[in-house]
């Protein structure tokens, strides 16, 4: 009787062991988001990641994708640069520079 007892304790707490192992391994994906200011400090953008992948940009409640097309379009839409020629060199590079430092910010506060 008293192995009968030792034998189902030690199956009912390898059973909880497995269920505990198991569901403490789960973790939500983590988005992390920066912002900076713009267009002589107007203008407020945010970047946001979720771990370490899955980034995108944010302005004026529109959702730009972590793509060249993407941060063409950002650009245009902040409509902050004195030329208006819209690409990823030139009048816009250090803008670019900036928008893609912030990032590369938020890309590394979502892996941790």
């Amino acid at each position: 009787m008293k192995r009968k007892v030792f034998i189902m304790s030690l199956l009912i707490a390898g059973v909880f062991a497995i269920a505990a192992i198991n569901t403490a391994c789960e973790e939500d994906p983590k988005e992390a988001c920066e912002q900076d200011l713009f267009c002589d400090d107007t203008v407020e953008v945010t970047a946001c990641c979720t771990d370490g992948a899955s980034c995108y940009y944010t302005y004026g409640g529109v959702d730009y994708p972590d793509t060249d097309q993407g941060l063409l379009d950002l650009i245009d839409a902040l409509d902050c640069t004195t030329t208006k020629s819209v690409s990823i060199e030139g009048a816009n590079a250090d803008m670019v520079a900036r928008l893609q430092a912030l990032l590369e910010e938020a890309r590394y506060n979502s892996r941790r």
